[in-house]
């Protein structure tokens, strides 16, 4: 676990030494229907340096379809296209989507990296996909919006995740749907205004994570 917690310590440096806050959630893209888009679409490629590439941009899908291998880049249509794999990035936003490039291995403090979508990426809280995690139909999945050949809502139906990963203060915790409560608790317990919140038990719920996690990075920017 110290290992993992100094993994994160490492990777939220490099995230966070950039100025990436134009990226954070707003509140208004919520928890279903998002998905890594293999269409082209509008969007940047922030590099692992911090420049941004601005064009289309779309998600490149392994055999199995299961997961996001590299993002293609054009600045329009009918220009030539280049590959970005997750070594090459700190993040991709496309269509609301943020896709956050972390190490495939958490146990590792180097080697390769992989592509994980963040349900929430904001200044004090970001909550991202839990590549191990399964889904409420009992499914494993990569968790990156879809599962294998169909897209996958973030919190509704049978495809809902049953955990993720959040990054806080630079160290990792895990949040599970069993309980969430406890753990969001003791993950945000520095904001007095958010935790009276959660004596709305209707509110403070997991299939309502994006919201909280909204709600806990816009009063903590305000203590």
């Amino acid at each position: 676990m110290k290992k993992i917690l100094y993994l994160f310590i490492l990777i939220s440096s490099t995230l966070y030494s950039q100025d990436l806050s134009k990226f954070h959630n707003s509140g208004n893209t919520g928890m279903s229907k998002k998905w890594v888009t293999s269409s082209w679409e509008s969007g940047t490629i922030v590099l692992s340096d911090g420049s941004e590439i601005n064009g289309e941009v779309k998600g490149v899908y392994g055999g199995d379809q299961s997961k996001i291998v590299s993002f293609k880049f054009r600045k329009k249509k009918g220009e030539d296209t280049k590959k970005y794999k997750a070594a090459d990035c700190l993040l991709v936003s496309v269509k609301n989507v943020i896709t956050l490039s972390l190490p495939k291995n958490l146990k590792k403090k180097s080697g390769k990296k992989s592509f994980y979508v963040a349900l929430y990426f904001g200044k004090h809280l970001t909550v991202f996909e839990n590549p191990k995690a399964s889904t409420a139909n009992g499914q494993s999945t990569s968790l990156l919006g879809r599962s294998v050949g169909k897209k996958t809502s973030f919190s509704q139906g049978g495809g809902r995740m049953l955990s993720y990963l959040a990054l806080k203060d630079d160290e990792f915790s895990k949040l599970t749907a069993m309980n969430f409560r406890k753990q969001m608790k003791k993950l945000c317990a520095d904001n007095k205004k958010w935790l009276s919140r959660t004596s709305d038990k209707k509110w403070f719920k997991y299939g309502n994570l994006y919201t909280i996690t909204h709600y806990y990075n816009q009063t903590k920017a305000k203590e």
